[in-house]
């Protein structure tokens, strides 16, 4: 989704009027030894490993791109850049950085009706609406109507955000739990992909969403009438192109999301425990999101311990967090519950709660942020990406409930990480560990000097007595 239409507001239910005074949720970044952080050089990824999605909107990529692009771990892009730095682009990158994973988009269970005309680089859909472009089993619409998911009416379904039916345009929703239109897609992406020039390490797969509603379809399928028929319907998708494409020799990153409800949540576990688990997910909506009237929204409580748990837990598909806000850098604004946020306390919330989430053994959880003045458009890094350097995490994360408010830790070899709902985001850098350590309960936070950074809100940590580095 482009940038996503889906989940206009996240319901506040459940969090109490307490919750209302707590600016929304907080993190306090404890660096113990790692005092002070000038001294740092940590390598990009090293905490936090981080993935760039860069889309059509977007100025051509130069030369000097190449060196910012090979800092990233996945990147994600139209296929129609690969020109656009020399030969090949993905050669140009990999050149400064053979470990990056390059992905080409392309949409799963949708096509558009308007794209017949267009070479094979310039398409996001498999297409082939009236033209077959040679695929053995013809156009879509002249050959397979079957494919077409129905309303009740017998109308087709699609997405009125990318249709214009008073232009004659229409993003048509296909019958993604069919094997013939699993078998067409594949058959599709080989010619338009995979036998190509442009060939990359695999492909980005948008809208294999848990449910209709991410989308915001025109109206329910007769065929996935319910959440649960479309679920697994689309896991059957994503299986199966899994195992196609991985046939070809690419690799599958599925933009899934809904990692923040119950069955969202146990439909990416119950594909990860498949016998064809995709390379990576997407959540494209992770702890802090730009969706809504507001300059960002908090998740509940809930659904943002659903979803780091979500992460933690999958063992065979790696998992690309993406938080965001309506906020330009050095902006400030309101938080869906009504409270003061500036941009970097939004980041830092969204960093600590992957730091908290992510998976250190399998090392298999990715990064990203943006503001409001990206729309998946920029080449975006912070310098947080490469100062804050943690080490290994020694253990899953804790929780200690204080005046019925639940303060999250997690120790890592050189400091910790907090989510206290009492605080507005924020680092702390402690002295020694044990300093750090005593500010598990009840900590108080102060400003403190710049760390190596630049201007963000703040924090060092002193603990109730006093103690701790001055």
């Amino acid at each position: 989704m482009r940038l996503s239409i889906y989940c206009v507001s996240i319901s506040n239910a459940g969090l109490g009027k307490a919750a209302v005074a707590l600016r929304a949720a907080a993190f306090a970044f404890l660096l113990g030894a790692a005092w002070p952080l000038e001294a740092q050089t940590a390598a990009p990824g090293k905490s936090i490993r981080t993935f760039l999605l860069y889309y059509g909107g977007g100025p051509g990529l130069v030369a000097s791109d190449a060196a910012k692009l090979a800092k990233f771990d996945l990147l994600d892009f139209d296929r129609f850049r690969y020109k656009q730095i020399g030969s090949n682009t993905w050669a140009a990158i990999k050149a400064l950085n053979p470990n990056v994973q390059i992905y080409l988009y392309v949409d799963g269970p949708n096509i558009y009706n308007d794209q017949d005309s267009l070479p094979q680089v310039s398409i996001n859909t498999i297409s082939r609406y009236d033209v077959s472009r040679g695929h053995p089993m013809g156009s879509l619409n002249g050959n397979h109507p079957e494919l077409f998911l129905l309303d009740s009416g017998g109308n087709r379904i699609h997405t009125p955000a990318f249709s214009n039916p008073a232009g004659g345009k229409f993003n048509y929703l296909m019958d993604f739990g069919s094997a013939a239109f699993q078998s067409y897609w594949l058959t599709a992406i080989k010619a338009d992909i995979v036998d190509q020039p442009w060939v990359a390490d695999g492909v980005f797969t948008d809208d294999c969403v848990a449910f209709p509603a991410q989308v915001g379809y025109s109206a329910t399928s007769v065929t996935y009438s319910t959440n649960a028929a479309f679920s697994a319907g689309m896991n059957s998708f994503v299986s199966a192109i899994t195992t196609g494409l991985h046939g070809y020799g690419q690799k599958l990153w599925c933009n899934k999301g809904e990692s923040r409800s119950v069955d969202g949540g146990a439909a990416w576990l119950a594909l990860d425990a498949s016998a064809n688990p995709p390379d990576v997910f997407l959540e494209e909506g992770a702890f802090a999101v730009m969706w809504g009237p507001w300059a960002v929204q908090f998740l509940t409580e809930s659904e943002w311990k659903r979803q780091i748990d979500t992460m933690a837990a999958l063992k065979n598909t790696q998992v690309a967090m993406l938080s965001h806000t309506q906020l330009s850098a050095g902006q400030t604004g309101s938080d869906n519950l009504g409270n003061p946020v500036s941009f970097w306390q939004i980041l830092w919330y969204s960093l600590g709660s992957y730091l908290l989430g992510k998976n250190d053994v399998l090392g298999n959880a990715y990064f990203m942020f943006h503001g409001g003045d990206s729309d998946y458009n920029k080449i975006i890094w912070y310098d947080e990406y490469d100062k804050i350097d943690l080490g290994k995490a020694l253990g899953s994360y804790a929780v200690t409930t204080i005046g019925g408010v639940n303060i999250y830790s997690r120790e890592f070899e050189k400091g910790y990480v907090y989510r206290h709902q009492r605080r507005v985001g924020a680092l702390a850098a402690g002295g020694p560990a044990t300093h750090a350590r005593q500010s598990a309960i009840g900590a108080r936070l102060y400003p403190a000097r710049e760390l190596g950074l630049p201007s963000r809100p703040q924090y060092r940590y002193r603990s109730k007595n006093g103690s701790g580095p001055g």
